[in-house]
């Protein structure tokens, strides 16, 4: 299986034309109190890839990286499968889809205590930054695949819809020899 990690980082987004503005606007004075608030159970990424590539469910997780004046701390957090749907390809007057493949995921039991330990040590600084990551290996591509779209989703509470990170970006697959 060829390894390829895909990353969001919510800090990063601003300079990423697949992110919607309402992502921006939605994160822009997303901050302490917001992430110590989060129920981890409530917690959901969502990865919509092209088909026919697959995604390897068994590799994703959700990683937080906490930025302080100490230095940068990394939390991971593997994710489980809830549901996985298939979306067939649509094509209209102006443009057409490939079908999809949507995964949903939610944190693993360990994740979920884990969480709320880092949220304690959130808690306990007096300052910093935060990002998040979803990451995922895919399986191995078919020959004929050179791009593929990518669609990312988070989900941070329950009484909220998820919030797109990336949509439909478009990544460029190379095939080694």
């Amino acid at each position: 299986m060829r390894k390829f990690v895909v990353i969001v980082f919510v800090i990063l987004l601003s300079s990423c034309a697949s992110v919607p503005l309402g992502t921006l606007l939605e994160f822009r004075s997303f901050g302490k109190d917001d992430l110590l608030k989060i129920q981890p159970q409530d917690l959901r990424a969502k990865i919509q890839v092209d088909e026919p590539v697959q995604a390897d469910i068994e590799s994703a997780q959700l990683t937080l990286v906490l930025t302080t004046g100490k230095g940068s701390r990394e939390f991971k957090f593997p994710l489980l499968l809830l549901d996985e749907l298939k979306i067939k390809p649509t094509e209209g007057l102006f443009s057409t889809s490939a079908g999809k493949t949507e995964y949903t995921l939610r944190l693993a039991d360990e994740a979920m205590k884990n969480f709320i330990t880092t949220q304690q040590i959130i808690r306990d600084e007096k300052s910093g930054r935060f990002n998040f990551s979803v990451t995922t290996d895919f399986e191995k591509f078919p020959s004929e695949v050179t791009e593929i779209g990518l669609s990312i989703f988070l989900k941070l509470s329950e009484e909220k819809g998820f919030v797109t990170l990336f949509d439909n970006a478009k990544l460029e697959i190379k095939h080694e020899s």
